[in-house]
């Protein structure tokens, strides 16, 4: 699968747009992150009236893990830290939305490029947590594989809690733009454009 159009809101060239929506769950849900559920929620909504594919990632760490040997950071082992939001989690069980499971930062796992080649997916749009974290490894992963990247910016956010959040999401960005094209860096409104055509 090779690079596609440059205009999220261009249809015509057979594109396939999937939503991503990228480990909301409680153990990752700070303060700084509730603004970005119902944006993503609106988001989940307005997708599957359409026929685009919609997936949700939930993160699992491990006794043993590097985020574990090497950070020293031990959460997001069980229930109910790795469970969807309560906002997003009833989604789960909607046919039509892929839930699958992850152990490190990127969401491009084995299962995902699978489900993606299946689908003929072309562009995956970006949402959820954390911006500078598996926001940041995952596009630039789609990127590395060919596909193009969409971040939606106001429907992801950072959730650091060392630094300033909304310092870390905006660094996040930049790198982003400078990195993957400042065309890839889109808002919700943008982004919806992209299905508009779509809806059934």
């Amino acid at each position: 699968m090779g690079p596609t159009r440059d205009d999220p809101s261009a249809t015509e060239f057979g594109c396939v747009p999937m939503l991503m929506v990228v480990d909301v769950q409680n153990g990752f849900l700070a303060p700084s992150c509730a603004h970005i559920v119902p944006v993503v929620a609106d988001l989940v909504d307005r997708w599957l009236k359409t026929a685009a594919p919609v997936v949700f990632t939930r993160y699992f760490n491990y006794r043993g893990s590097p985020f574990e040997r090497l950070l020293g950071w031990s959460r997001m082992l069980d229930a109910p830290d790795t469970d969807i939001v309560a906002d997003l989690e009833h989604h789960t069980r909607d046919p039509r939305i892929h839930v699958l499971d992850k152990t490190s930062y990127t969401a491009l796992t084995p299962q995902a490029t699978t489900l993606i080649t299946d689908l003929n997916v072309t562009d995956i749009y970006l949402a959820g947590i954390a911006t500078d974290a598996c926001i940041f490894k995952t596009a630039w992963d789609v990127f590395e594989a060919g596909l193009t990247p969409w971040v939606i910016t106001d429907a992801c956010t950072s959730n650091a809690s060392k630094h300033p959040p909304q310092q870390v999401h905006e660094s996040a960005l930049l790198h982003m733009s400078r990195l993957l094209g400042a065309g890839q860096l889109i808002s919700s409104c943008r982004a919806l454009e992209t299905i508009s055509g779509r809806a059934a």
